[in-house]
Order: C-alpha cells, then structure tokens, then sequence
C-alpha cells in the first residue's frame, strides 16, 4: 500500500527562496518562520520539510500572523530531498519501498515524539495555541499527534490516513481519538482511483470525527485535481490539468484552510486577507393588527388586502390591510406598494410604524420599511370590525408623573405615556 493513490503528482522541485531560518531542537531540524502566540505546525509530504511549494506556503501563513514551524522528520532514503524523505527521483507509482518505510524509521512511533518535541519548543518560544496542516503522509502522523497533544485543530489536503489500513487498522478508529476537529479536502475522483471516500461527508472517517466534534470538521473535495496538488502540482503545467486549473484549486483550497482555521481562533480573518462574514439575518417575528398603538414602530405584519384607494391622483393612496385580529389604515406615498394592494391580495410589511394623523392611527412605509408581497396567502377571515385607524386619539399635556385622573366625559378613557409628560385620551 502506498501513502497516495495511482494519479497522484510526483516530485515537485523547489523553485521558491526561502524567508525563514533552519533551527533544531533535540537534534530535530525546522524550517521557521513568523512569530506570535498562534503557531502552525506543518507535517510534511513523503518528499519531506523542502520538497515543492512547502516552504513557499509557510511563508505565506506567516504573512498572515502565525508563526510556522515545519520540522524535518523522516530518516533519508536514498539520500532523499534535502536530507529528508524521499529522493527527487522516486517513482511513487511504480515503487514498492514505502510499505516498509511505514512499517520502520517512518512509523508514527518514531515520527511523533518528534513531532512532540517541536511542539515543547513552539510553546517555549511562546506559541499558545497550536493548530497541524498534514500534506498527505503528515495527515496520517499528525492524527496519531492529534490525540496526544493539546491542538486548536487539525487540517489536511489530500489526507493520507488510509496508511492504517496497511496495518490492518480501521483508519476511522484513529480519528475518533482526536482531541481536536479536522478539515480534510480530498482529490480526485473517489470512484476513479482519487482519495478515498472515507474522507467525504458521508465516509467512516469523516463521521468519526463528526460524532465526536458534531459540526465542527469540514470536508471539500477537489475533483478535478489529483492527490499531492497543493504542495507538488505543477501550477505551469500538469498532464491532469492545465496549470490555471491546478494553480486555481491550490488557491481555494488555501482559503478553505484560513477558513478554517479563523474558525478554530488561531487566525484573524483580516489577516488571512478573508472577505468579512456573511451577515446572519435574524427571521422576522409577525405581529397583530389587533396590537398596534399610537406609539407602535418597527411593525412587521402579514396582512389581507381589504381595499386600496386613491386619494391624491398619482401620489398618494390609502389602502385598508388586515389579519385576524383587526384592520388598519396605510397612507401610502409609493405606486408600487399601492399596486401590491389589489383586494383580497396578501402582502409582507417589515419595519413599518405609526403615524398619528388627525388623531387617528396610520401605518406608514418609510424608506426603512418594505411592503412586499407575501411568500404565501395570509389565511383565515379578516377581523373587519376592529378598525384600529377609527379610534380617536386626543393628545393631552398632563404633570408629570400622573397619579390619579378623574374624566368627567364617559366617553374618554386614557392611556398613560410613560416615557413623556402626556396622556392620550382615546374616545370611544
């Protein structure tokens, strides 16, 4: 068993200059990079901490406010790439060596203390919190990490963690030891020879983590590329793709892990030079005719046409609208509200509110308001004879605050504003 599957991109060279400096630590090497209390620690491809557009994606995520760490983990073979890996001239789909490297030196129970020990020093630089990106072979190290250390969250383009099968391991038991979310973004066509669909939404691995991060994990896969895109698919030219289509999918899929990754705290959405969040509309709450008042504002209505009327040739129109509870008068100033306004026809009012003509209640549409027609019909009878806009109002100044008021004409009652010296005497 390989790490990847038959379609997927070879050695890439490294074509980038490098802003970062080499470090080590317990006789671990790292390329480093940024500064900061956020840290990303990188779990390399089988060509190791130097092979294609790895560096050049540190450095990148360092642009944006974190500080990257990418250690050289792996004993050479052949001589590797850059001391690390898999030489440049490995023939990944031919080779049959990998099986025992994974059983030997590239075993996660030789990786991962590594893996720990970069982590001791990130924290004693001042790395607070941590999150993983695993390329490929990395996803599979990294989630055996993932259930020791203490991670924000865990990522991987074209995941690998399929390797347990080699050991004749259920690869979705692992995942369900994590001790952090996942975001995974499998290649190629799963039917076809692409990453596995354990990876998908519906996969055994993907669920794993779902039931145990419900609505955390994301997963996206990338058809039209094939495993090892991001950090070796040539943006020039690819015989799986033109290089626009590759160089396309590693940009989306970098923006999914910045994503991702502002989700899970460790990055500024700024930073990572993401688009602002989609606003979350609240839905709105439906009053009653039967309810409003004098001081009524911010109305929201769904409501039968009883009549419109003009009453200023071309200007203005006075529409008669009404639910289950009561009627009420609109003065409308706008012919296409009064055009929504044919009788029996049901109309949507957000955000309208009261005013006081006359003494008598109309309901207005300002330009915060929308009258528009409703998504369905407004069922039941209206209420015709409750007519909240024939209740009249008189405005008395009162002394502030009132006590006790006797009226000597039967026919008033009163209505005490609180908030303003005055009373409204309601006849009727």
């Amino acid at each position: 068993m390989s790490c990847c599957p038959l379609d997927a991109v070879g050695y890439l060279a490294a074509d980038h200059t490098d802003e970062g400096t080499v470090r080590s630590v317990d006789g671990i090497s790292y390329y480093q990079i940024g500064s900061g209390p956020n840290g990303l620690l990188f779990c390399p491809d089988v060509w190791g901490w130097n092979g294609g557009r790895t560096r050049a994606i540190a450095d990148d995520f360092a642009k944006m406010g974190v500080s990257v760490w990418v250690p050289k983990l792996l004993p050479a073979f052949e001589g590797g790439t850059d001391g690390d890996g898999l030489p440049p001239s490995y023939d990944i789909k031919n080779r049959t060596d990998l099986p025992d490297l994974f059983k030997g030196e590239w075993n996660q129970d030789k990786v991962v203390p590594k893996l720990l020990s970069v982590i001791k020093a990130m924290k004693s630089a001042g790395v607070k919190k941590i999150g993983l990106i695993g390329f490929c072979y990395g996803a599979w190290v990294g989630m055996y990490l993932a259930k020791e250390a203490d991670l924000v969250g865990c990522a991987s383009p074209h995941p690998s963690i399929h390797i347990e099968g080699l050991f004749e391991r259920d690869p979705a038991e692992i995942a369900a030891e994590s001790k952090c979310p996942w975001a995974l973004f499998p290649a190629g066509v799963a039917a076809d020879g692409g990453d596995s669909d354990t990876y998908d939404a519906e996969g055994a691995l993907f669920q794993a983590l779902e039931s145990k991060f419900p609505g955390k994990n994301v997963t996206k896969r990338f058809e039209s590329v094939p495993h090892g895109f991001v950090p070796r698919g040539a943006i020039k030219e690819h015989a799986a793709g033109t290089g626009d289509e590759v160089k396309k999918a590693v940009q989306e899929c970098v923006t999914a892990l910045c994503e991702f990754f502002v989700r899970r705290g460790l990055m500024r959405r700024d930073k990572a030079g993401l688009p602002p969040p989609p606003i979350k509309l609240r839905k709105p709450k439906f009053g009653k005719v039967g309810k409003v008042n004098p001081e009524s504002r911010g109305l929201n209505l769904l409501l039968k046409v009883v009549k419109c009327e003009e009453t200023e040739a071309g200007k203005t129109w006075e529409a008669v609208l009404g639910d289950d509870t009561g009627i009420v008068t609109f003065s409308l100033k706008s012919k296409d509200h009064a055009d929504l306004c044919e009788k029996d026809s049901s109309v949507r009012v957000q955000n309208a509110r009261v005013l006081m003509i006359k003494g008598h209640i109309r309901a207005i549409i300002d330009k915060w308001a929308v009258m528009k027609k409703a998504d369905e019909p407004v069922e039941g009878e209206v209420k015709s004879d409750k007519d909240v806009s024939a209740v009249e109002y008189e405005l008395a100044l009162m002394p502030f605050p009132c006590i006790a008021f006797e009226l000597d004409d039967p026919g008033l009652s009163f209505e005490v504003q609180q908030q303003h010296p005055v009373c409204l005497l309601r006849r009727g």
